[in-house]
């Protein structure tokens, strides 16, 4: 591709640094600058001079720690080598000439006309003619959009710029950073758009704080503004109840005409220099229901007991393996209420840990487990994995968790029961009949992606000589395929594993302005996991339990909107 045009112009890119300092005068803090430092280029963005100077404080004598770590600036610097700010503004506006002056973000400008306000009346700086917000530039030229602002470390990883030689939060070398972003996206796009004028309106935009509309009856609210479209349909809905608010939005709830969803509806409005922007978010109500009445039966690949009173799944093809005990939790026989109703085995969601622990009692009982005997991870929806014994019998469940991250654990100690949580995500259970080991690993859609299947499977080889040919696994109840929507960020994380055509379907446009959905099969990834570690097709059941669809027998993330218990999934070498 052939470069753009070069405009004809020289360019110098300033950085500064400030130091928040408490104005008597103005009975608040003012963002003090306390360096300059700035490169210029020519119209080649070949280096043509550099300007630098401390700035001796005038309202805050003493530096913030925070500053003075970050900045490696002492106060002795700034007392025996700054000058005035004025001064420098001076020395600066006769170094620049007629540059465009660029910055990476408005910030340094708003710390301008701050401080020129401050120490000469007037918020105009006087060297400033011809602006480019070089930040804003870099993300468009990037694609990265406007939504989020990159930072100038980021923005350099991106390009592959090599930072290992330059002080970051000094302002010569972070304006030399940022010419060097500078040099690697010209090509890319043409910055004369981006560059401004300096005039009232300039000020008048820089300066502009964006207000939030706090009252309903206030004169730049339209009933527009208030309507919202079903998230499933797009139909048009009806307001079931006032509006509420809470910080700056506006809550109520509705019901669609046309499909009948309840939905919450979210509206933030607010005043910005361009006009009014409203912001608006539509999500299905919670869905909480009761636990069904249940009596034993097959459910997909699994087979439901009741065993005195309480609802415990297993795995007809695990459960020939007489060495191991494994189940998996229903919401039947515990004695948690409301929305934790009622086998609820997670603490710290709300209910009483009084409930959680006789919980514990009765699934054990129940399932053929030592209460005793239960240990848990940490998991924080990574690939670590843990190797317990006697020592952690009870760990996570009547100790607190001794470390940081696990959503594996693995054991050969027979007597200690393996447990994790899940509540849409994917258990994995795995049994090695050669070596009489067990592992348990607990797959989200993070660990999905990453390949935790796959982890467990070889983690088991190093600890215990497990051969994944002779291991046995089984995919528990989670998500299906038809519940588990996702959007094009996530499906990108599946989109590039092999075999992805085998998991991932999509995409679907979704009504009005919703953009594009995909649909990710967890059980087929984690299928594919295991059989990437040499895991055998006959050795892998799949449980076909879908916790969104039977979210009245096991407790589902997605379908309460957070609001549930949790589901355990166990298994244990038999003393």
């Amino acid at each position: 591709m052939p470069p753009k045009e070069v405009p004809d112009i020289n360019i110098a890119i300033l950085d500064l640094e400030w130091n928040a300092a408490y104005s008597r005068r103005l009975k608040g803090y003012i963002n003090e600058i306390i360096e300059f430092g700035a490169v210029k280029c020519g119209p080649d963005l070949e280096h043509i001079g550099t300007f630098t100077c401390f700035v001796r404080p005038q309202v805050g004598k003493h530096l913030n720690p925070v500053v003075a770590d970050l900045t490696s600036i002492t106060e002795e610097e700034l007392s025996s080598d700054g000058i005035p700010f004025m001064n420098a503004v001076s020395r600066f506006k006769r170094w620049l000439g007629g540059c465009v002056l660029m910055t990476w973000g408005h910030s340094d400008i708003l710390a301008l006309i701050e401080n020129c306000k401050y120490f000469s009346g007037s918020m105009q700086v006087p060297f400033l003619t011809e602006y480019c917000d070089l930040q804003r530039y870099a993300q468009e030229a990037l694609g990265l959009g406007t939504s989020e602002q990159t930072g100038l470390e980021k923005a350099a990883e991106l390009l592959g710029i090599d930072l290992s030689e330059l002080s970051q939060h000094r302002a010569l070398d972070d304006s030399r950073i940022a010419l060097e972003i500078l040099r690697r996206i010209r090509d890319r796009m043409d910055p004369g758009p981006f560059i401004q004028s300096c005039g009232e309106s300039f000020y008048r935009r820089m300066t502009f704080r964006t207000s939030y509309v706090r009252d309903l009856k206030d004169s730049r609210v339209r009933p527009e503004h208030l309507r919202l479209h079903c998230p499933a349909c797009g139909g048009g809905s009806s307001r079931t109840c006032r509006w509420h608010q809470h910080n700056r939005a506006f809550i109520s709830e509705f019901r669609c005409r046309d499909c009948g969803l309840r939905f919450s509806g979210r509206v933030i409005i607010k005043e910005k220099y361009e006009g009014i922007v409203v912001s608006k978010k539509a999500v299905p109500m919670p869905v909480i229901e009761k636990p069904r009445r249940a009596e034993p039966r097959g459910i997909g690949n699994m087979q439901l007991e009741i065993n005195n009173g309480v609802g415990v799944l297993r795995f007809p093809a695990l459960s020939e393996i007489n060495f191991v005990t494994h189940a998996f939790s229903t919401r039947i026989g515990g004695v948690s209420g409301k929305e934790f109703a009622s086998m609820n085995l997670g603490y710290g969601r709300g209910d009483s840990d009084g409930n959680v622990e006789e919980n514990y009692r009765r699934f054990a009982k129940a399932a053929g487990f030592d209460s005793e005997s239960m240990v848990c991870g940490c998991q924080v929806h990574r690939t670590d994995i843990r190797r317990v014994g006697e020592n952690e019998r009870g760990v996570g469940i009547w100790t607190p968790n001794d470390c940081d991250s696990a959503d594996g654990l693995c054991t050969d100690v027979p007597g200690v029961t393996l447990v994790v949580f899940a509540a849409d995500c994917v258990p994995v259970y795995f049994i090695d009949p050669e070596h009489r080991a067990i592992g348990l690993a607990h797959a989200g859609w993070r660990g999905a992606a990453a390949g935790m299947p796959r982890v467990m499977a070889v983690r088991m080889a190093e600890e215990f000589g497990s051969d994944p040919n002779k291991l046995i696994t089984a995919i528990g109840p989670s998500i299906c395929r038809d519940c588990f929507e996702v959007d094009a960020p996530v499906a990108k994380e599946f989109l590039q594993l092999p075999n992805s055509e085998k998991f991932v379907t999509g995409p679907t446009e979704l009504p009005g302005d919703g953009g594009v959905k995909y649909h990710v099969d967890l059980w087929e990834c984690c299928r594919q996991s295991l059989l990437s570690a040499g895991v055998l097709p006959e050795h892998i059941t799949v449980g076909g339990v879908c916790t969104m669809e039977n979210s009245d027998l096991v407790f589902s993330h997605r379908k309460t909107r957070g609001q549930r218990g949790s589901n355990c999934a166990m298994l244990a070498i038999n003393p």
